[in-house]
């Protein structure tokens, strides 16, 4: 009887916050928590960086999220992207993981985007509190943070290559990202970076974390300026 009922799918009740986040409290108050299920994102780029960054921002209770990117998942993604599974080759990776967030946390409302963030309508862009730049190559992060400077939206930069990343966070009316990236951008390559499953983890998470200070306004050493991490010396720099 046990084993049948272990084997039974569970009918359970409506879900709510204290539900799903009772074990964010102690490190979170209740106010915050509530603050973060208020709170919108953007998350542009569902590959490497954005599937963590997803993953991570629904299992902290966010309420609401937009997620950007027209490409498909590929087999050379499944070396560090966490929703490149061979049932989703050949998927639109924003479809993907606004999917595999309505299954974590269903009082999270996303919208998926299937499309290049600089294709969208003034109505469907970055109707949101903060962006994550989770895209890979230089070009299109100037792009991004050129449109975050225009609607005055903070944005969180992360960015990764081998055993090396940074992030950073570009404030509303500051230019992070034109300072990281002086050159003109038919100056810097197109092609993406060769990128490691255990890099790309530690700088989502990051880059997750200054979310959170963000959208609870809690101090940052990273605001307008960034870190460099080194995993392969475990050396994580401050740039002032």
């Amino acid at each position: 009887m046990l084993i049948l009922r272990a084997n039974r799918r569970l009918h359970l009740p409506m879900l709510t916050t204290n539900d799903l986040f009772t074990r964010n409290l102690g490190a979170l108050t209740k106010a915050q928590q509530e603050v973060l299920h208020k709170s919108r994102a953007a998350v542009i780029g569902c590959g490497g960086l954005g599937c963590y960054v997803v993953e991570e921002l629904v299992r902290l209770g966010l309420g609401s999220l937009q997620v950007f990117d027209p490409d498909v998942f590929s087999p050379s993604n499944c070396n560090r992207q966490l929703y490149a599974l061979q049932e989703t080759l050949g998927h639109n990776k924003a479809e993907v993981a606004a999917r595999r967030a309505r299954q974590i946390n269903p009082l999270c409302s996303v919208q998926t985007c299937a499309q290049d963030f600089r294709q969208t309508t003034a109505e469907q862009a970055l109707q949101v509190d903060i962006v994550l730049d989770c895209l890979d190559t230089i070009p299109t992060r100037l792009d991004l943070a050129e449109l975050c400077l225009n609607r005055n939206l903070p944005l969180v930069h992360a960015a990764v290559h081998g055993w090396y990343g940074q992030v950073g966070v570009q404030l509303p009316g500051t230019n992070l990202l034109t300072r990281l990236y002086p050159k003109p951008r038919e100056q810097y390559p197109q092609q993406s970076p060769p990128v490691l499953a255990f890099t790309v983890a530690v700088v989502a998470s990051l880059q997750v974390a200054e979310v959170v200070k963000w959208l609870l306004n809690l101090p940052s050493p990273l605001h307008n300026t960034y870190m460099q991490i080194d995993l392969k010396s475990c050396d994580f720099q401050l740039i002032a």
